[in-house]
Parts: structure tokens; C-alpha cells; sequence
């Protein structure tokens, strides 16, 4: 599976001509300090192809929660993954749409990243910001991290997995290219619920996972960012599990493949986020069951 959504470049402010709106118009004039925590809600307008068999526009998410070091105009951002959403996908003739969720256990074992960002002025309100560019790896050991290929099984069913074995914890994995448990529960990749998959009845899911993002947007005020999110995952399919208990062979790891959708941009349709202040003592957990407080729908 891969998806992309491309943003629009860099963003104006301060009430220029030129000036990017990213959906709400700041207010120049006041100033801003963004040392801190955020929590960081990405909206990703996608368009899904699934072999023909159902093609639309529709959305996914990222939840985020972003820790802050302001310098001037220099910026040192973590990042940590609180949610990460694949987008349902109907089928014609099923009731219900193929599922496939990231479990809070897995999203919760992967580490933090850190990058860099910049900011247009140190202090001014609609000042732009940019960040570099993040990228998460869930199951998998790549090098280069940013563009090496996701581990996938083959016909076969068979996989390039990290030493010693394939049940080795991606933090004692040894290898490159390779895939590595990400969660500890003794299986290869990370482990997703799958439900409504037709002709196999999965209850799992094993896969590599990628996710990159970029932030282009304006400081509203010390509390409040908004831009456009500049993101793409990718998700490779090493195996499943039956809901009766047995492991998927060769032939129905290779059905759930091919129903894999092909996730693109949605034309004209930009990805947006908003980035709202939190108390440096937030954890995604709080974030989560705060989510419509937050983020008002």
C-alpha cells in the first residue's frame, strides 16, 4: 500500500499579498513563543484505487504529539506517533469495508523521531514554519531509512527478515532491508486487526510500514499552528492469520496483496493539520481521549 499527499510549497504570512491562507486567516500584529508541547492533529485528503474494484476519495489521520525547541528561528522538533489511520476501504456488494487498524500497542512501540524546522521570524505572529522532513518505520530496519524498499513476502510467502531470527525485537535486530517484530508478540512486522477482507477471514495482519511527513504552515500564536502536511505512508504485506486459528499460506497472503489499494493525492484537495498547545506533561493517551476537545470535528 502506498499513499501520498503532496502539499502546495511554502506557505506566506503576515498579511502579504502572497501570502498562503491555510483555511483560517491569521492576525498579524501579536507575538508568539512555541517552546513546548503540541498536540498535532494531520487530515489527509486521499484518493484510493483498489484493483478496480472501488475508486474514491475519501480520508486518513495522523495524531501527533510534537515537543518544541524554539532558538530564534531555529527550530528542534520530536516527534511521536500517538495514531496512524489506513483508510476503510468499500467494496461493492459488502456491507462493510475492508479494516485495517494499528492497534494503540503497536503505535505505542514505536520510538520518537527528531528533525529540525525553521521559522520566517522568531516572534511575529503569521510567521511561517517548515519542517524537515519526518519518517517512521514500523517492523522493519531500512537503510537508507528514508527510500530503501519495505520488506514483502514473495509468491512463496517468504520474506528478507533481520537476524537472528524472525521473531527478533526490532530494537536487538541485526541487518538491514529487513523485517523485525515490532511489538514483541513473537511475529514478524507490526501486527494489524483486519476485518471484512473477502474470500479470507482474517482477523491479522503482519506488515512493514513507513510513514513520512512534512509540516508548512503559520504560527497563528504561542498555542495554535495551522498549515498544510506534506505525508505519505507505505505499508508492505508479510503475512496474515486466519480468524479460525491457522496461519495463511502462500496463495491467500497473496489475495490480501492484491487488495491492497493504490492511495494517491486528491487533486486540488491539499492535507492540512493543526497543531493546538498542550501541557508539557500530555501523553499520546491524553491526546487521544482528548482527541474532540481538542480538535472539534
Amino acid at each position: 500500500m502506498a499513499l501520498a499527499v503532496a502539499g502546495c510549497g511554502s506557505g506566506g504570512g503576515g498579511g502579504r499579498p502572497d501570502a498562503k491562507v491555510f483555511g483560517e486567516v491569521c492576525s498579524p500584529g501579536g507575538t508568539f513563543d512555541i517552546n513546548g508541547r503540541a498536540a498535532v492533529l494531520a487530515s489527509l485528503n486521499v484518493h484510493i484505487n483498489a484493483s478496480g474494484l472501488v475508486e474514491l476519495d475519501t480520508t486518513a489521520e495522523l495524531l501527533l504529539g510534537l515537543d518544541v525547541e524554539q532558538n530564534g528561528t531555529d527550530l528542534v522538533v520530536t516527534a511521536e506517533l500517538c495514531v496512524i489511520q489506513i483508510p476503510e476501504i468499500p467494496l461493492q456488494g459488502q456491507d462493510q469495508p475492508i479494516i485495517f487498524d494499528v492497534p494503540t500497542e503497536t503505535v505505542e512501540s514505536v520510538e520518537p523521531v527528531t528533525g529540525t524546522g525553521t521559522l520566517s521570524s522568531p516572534n511575529q505572529t503569521c510567521a511561517t514554519i517548515e519542517s524537515q522532513q519526518f519518517t517512521l518505520v514500523i517492523g522493519a530496519i531500512l537503510d537508507p531509512i528514508e527510500s530503501a524498499l519495505l520488506p514483502v513476502s514473495d509468491d512463496n510467502g517468504d520474506f528478507s527478515f533481520c537476524a537472528p531470527t524472525a521473531d527478533t525485537t526490532c530494537d536487538l535486530a541485526i541487518g538491514v532491508n529487513c523485517a523485525c517484530d515490532q511489538e514483541g508478540d513473537g511475529i514478524a512486522g507490526a501486527t494489524l486487526r483486519a476485518s471484512n477482507v473477502p474470500a479470507v477471514d482474517l482477523d491479522e495482519v503482519y506488515v512493514t510500514m513507513r510513514a513520512q511527513f512534512t509540516l508548512n504552515g503559520e504560527v497563528h500564536s504561542s498555542d495554535l499552528l495551522i498549515g498544510e502536511v506534506d505525508a505519505t505512508i507505505e505499508q508492505g504485506i508479510l503475512g496474515c492469520h486466519l480468524a479460525s486459528g491457522n496461519t495463511c499460506n502462500a496463495d491467500q497472503v497473496g489475495a490480501v496483496k492484491n487488495l491492497n489499494p493504490v492511495i494517491t493525492p486528491q487533486l486540488g484537495n491539499p492535507s492540512t493539520f493543526r497543531g493546538v498547545r498542550v501541557d508539557p506533561s500530555t501523553t499520546c493517551a491524553d491526546i487521544i481521549a482528548n482527541r474532540d476537545d481538542l480538535f472539534p470535528r
